[in-house]
Parts: structure tokens; sequence; C-alpha cells
């Protein structure tokens, strides 16, 4: 169901008059008090028919918003600016049928005559451009049903706040792939990447017809024989190893507008790594957030594990210091992971503190290096 032009929720709960309902009660007062001062038997039974259906339009309305109940569809995590689809479901628990508006925030939808235990959902698309836990408005099931001079409120239970991680750039993983693999290992110096040579028969892929140029380690005798020509064996490429972000998040002590900037770039720079990383090269990373308690998050290749180790970054605040991080936040993930530090700073010492640290190279990034395989959003 599309949203209504209805009314912007409200927080009020019980019966209220609506402006229809005010002026219906002052023509029934004016016509009761004409008839009672000029004794017109006439005009007050008039009044009195007013006030009943008045009454009438009360028990119905409060009848029928009792009959529903709504709930919001929870939402995972979504990424700032990314297109979000509420849905709102509205069930009919009685045995008649109901007739009722439900209003989330300013969203409006009119349900009417919804049968007996059926059930109808309301959707509606926003967009939520800055990160956070975004507190969802209360849902309220109004009804002044049939003639609106009276409307009944009811506030149903909100739901979780739904949480808005860092909008996303745009990442080439295999251009971050081969970065990370000649950058982080060797704390900024080049170096060629030497793919794994290996004779482990755990690794074959297959055989295939000798090509001037291969090694003569890789024939394959058995094969050579059998079919009567060289044949060789063919290995599979050195996996890609896990990806190990540290994210810190610096602000100085009196931060600027641009200094916010920074650190939602620097932010925006972590999760597309991760996430691209797990899409593509469809191996693991970690991500570690630095701050007074350190928070860490483990995304396996799927959406639904990047985004739920992404919401540390939806709650992250700067700050001039923070806590050490110890060698034992980052588990297994620091002996087999390709290791970088995304700061807000360009030139963070975290990085060498760190390698001190854990005897493991680190290498810095910032938003404002020109990364060849990043683009910001």
């Amino acid at each position: 169901m599309r949203p209504s032009a209805a009314p912007a929720a409200t927080d009020r709960r019980g019966i209220r008059l609506t402006s229809e309902g005010l002026a219906w009660f002052a023509a029934a007062a004016v016509l009761g008090t004409l008839g009672w001062l000029k004794s017109l038997n006439l005009l007050l039974v008039l009044a009195y028919i007013m006030l009943a259906l008045l009454a009438l339009n009360g028990v119905l309305a409060h009848t029928h918003a009792r009959r529903v109940r709504a709930s919001r569809i929870p939402l995972p995590p979504r990424f700032a600016g990314e297109e979000t689809r509420t849905t709102i479901k509205v069930r009919n628990e009685s045995r008649k049928p109901a007739t009722v508006a439900v209003l989330d925030g300013s969203a409006a939808w009119n349900v009417e005559r919804l049968p007996a235990g059926e059930a109808v959902e309301c959707t509606e698309t926003r967009r939520h451009l800055t990160r956070g836990r975004k507190a969802a408005a209360p849902l309220v099931v109004r009804s002044g049903f049939p003639f609106g001079f009276l409307q009944y409120d009811r506030v149903e239970e909100s739901a979780d706040a739904l949480v808005v991680l860092p909008a996303l750039g745009h990442a080439d993983a295999d251009g971050l792939r081969r970065w990370l693999l000649r950058q982080a290992g060797s704390e900024g110096r080049s170096r060629k990447v030497l793919r794994r040579v290996t004779t482990d028969l755990a690794d074959v892929r297959g055989v295939r017809p000798y090509r001037p140029g291969d090694s003569i380690r890789a024939v394959h005798w058995r094969s050579s024989a059998r079919r009567r020509e060289l044949m060789v064996r063919e290995y599979d490429a050195a996996p890609s190893p896990d990806l190990l972000v540290v994210v810190e998040p610096w602000l100085p002590a009196e931060p600027s507008a641009a200094d916010y900037a920074g650190l939602e770039a620097a932010l925006s720079l972590a999760a597309t790594m991760i996430r691209a990383w797990c899409r593509t090269i469809e191996t693991g990373a970690t991500l570690v957030v630095a701050g007074d308690d350190t928070t860490v998050g483990t995304a396996q290749p799927g959406e639904a594990s990047v985004r739920e180790a992404l919401i540390p970054l939806a709650d992250v605040i700067g700050a001039v210091n923070f806590a050490s991080i110890a060698p034992s936040a980052f588990g297994r993930a620091l002996l087999r992971a390709a290791r970088v530090v995304v700061s807000s700073r360009p030139n963070s010492p975290l990085a060498a503190e760190l390698a001190r640290s854990t005897g493991k190279p680190f290498f810095a990034v910032d938003p404002s290096l020109k990364l060849p395989w990043y683009r910001e959003r």
C-alpha cells in the first residue's frame, strides 16, 4: 500500500474531537440551547440525535482501533544513502472487519475494511543520509470510523533503532588486493608479489599438455606415459589472505567541520574496503575500532555477515587519544591477514605502535591519500 496524505502521527492516546467533530458538537449545542430557550422539542430531539451520533462515532472508532495490531518489520543495518524500504505489517486480530489509519512518523496509510484475521503490508521508501542509530517513530493506529467526528489513537511499541552504517565509496577489489599485498606486508616498501611455487599435490588443479617454457619439474610422468605426450601439472594460485582493518577515529580537541568530514571519509573507506574484499575476494575480514573499549567485528563472505560486522562503525565517536589495543584483540587474524590501519589523520603513528606491540607489520592509510583502487562516493 502507498502512503496517503493523512496527518502526521501524534503521541496522544485515546479519543479526541476532530475539527469536524468540534463543529458538529457546536451545532448540537446551539440547537439544544435554542430548543431549551424556545421550548421547541423538535430542536431538542435533533440536538440529542446529533450528540448520540457523536457518542456512537467514539464507540465505533475505539472498537475498530482496538481490533488492529501494527508492527514494523525489522531491517538489517543499512548504508548511509542506501534506499531503505520500510514495511509495516497491519493485522486484524478480531472477528469483524476494521477500518483504520496507520501512522509512522510523517507517513500514513489508510486501511479500509480489513477482513477479520487478515493482514496487509504498508511500505515506504526512505533514505538515511547520515550514519548512526536512528530511533524509530512510534506506530499509531488511528480510527475515526464511521463519521470522522471523533478519532481514537492507540500507540504501538516502537521497534529497535535502525543501524545506519557509513556511506560506501567505490573500490576495485582486485586492485585493493594487489596493493595490500605489496604495501601492507612491507610497511610501504614496494616489492614484487611472488606467487607461491609449490609441489603440494593438494594444490594441483589438473594436468594439461606441455607448452614451451614449462618447468620440467611440473611434468606428470604417469599421465604423459598413458597419453604418450608430455603432460604437466597445473597449480592453483596462492590463496588470498584475510583482511584486518584497524580504524582510528581521530579528532582534534577542537574539531572543525573539515575534521568531522575527514572522520566520515575514513569510516567510509574502511567500510568499503571490507565489503569489497568479502564480496569479490571471498575471504574473511576483521574490523577493529580503536577507542576506550576496543570493538571487534568479524565478517565472512556474504552481505548479512558484512553488515553485522560493520555495526561498530555506526557508533563511532572521534577522540584525541585512544586506549592501547592489546594483540589479543586481533585473534587469529593477526597471523593470516593483510594488516592495514585506516585513520582520519595523515601519518598516523598507530600503525608503528601496533607493529611494535604485535611484531607484525601494519600499513597506514587515510582519506587524503590518492589510492589507485578507491574513489569516494
